[in-house]
């Protein structure tokens, strides 16, 4: 009777985890919160110069996301930053169906569903500027 509880436990474990169903990204998602860390001055000016950390806290606004298409765990759209550029967004979520990775011409983000919202982390690592945010989004 061991050996067989056994055997099922070791075939248990062997079995490959079945993927969560992905969370429906679609829509436009509007920032509610943002927290920012960053320093230094962007290759191409686009920022600001900050001769030291600046740390932020506030509504996030800007930046906003509208995806368009999503198949299964594999997702595109549009990002607008504060300067209204679209700019071409893709992603993928993890086999939890929450997690997700995301990449646009200037970078790349890690995200999570949490409820009805979506968080998204940013981190730049450029020559003489680094930087490190989380923005909560909600579908509009």
């Amino acid at each position: 009777m061991r050996l067989l509880a056994f055997a099922a436990l070791l075939t248990a474990a062997a079995t490959p985890a079945l993927a969560a169903e992905p969370f429906n990204i679609l829509g436009t998602w509007i920032p509610v919160s943002h927290a920012a860390a960053r320093i230094g001055t962007t290759p191409s000016g686009a920022y600001d110069t900050y001769t030291k950390p600046s740390l932020v806290r506030d509504k996030g606004l800007g930046w906003n996301y509208t995806f368009d298409k999503q198949d299964g765990a594999a997702f595109s759209g549009i990002s607008h930053g504060p300067k209204g550029k679209p700019e071409m967004t893709v992603g993928v979520f993890r086999m939890d169906g929450r997690r997700f990775v995301l990449s646009t011409d200037s970078g790349n983000a890690s995200g999570e569903v949490n409820g009805d919202e979506i968080e998204i982390c940013w981190t730049d690592n450029v020559p003489n500027y680094i930087a490190a945010s989380c923005t909560t989004y909600e579908r509009k």
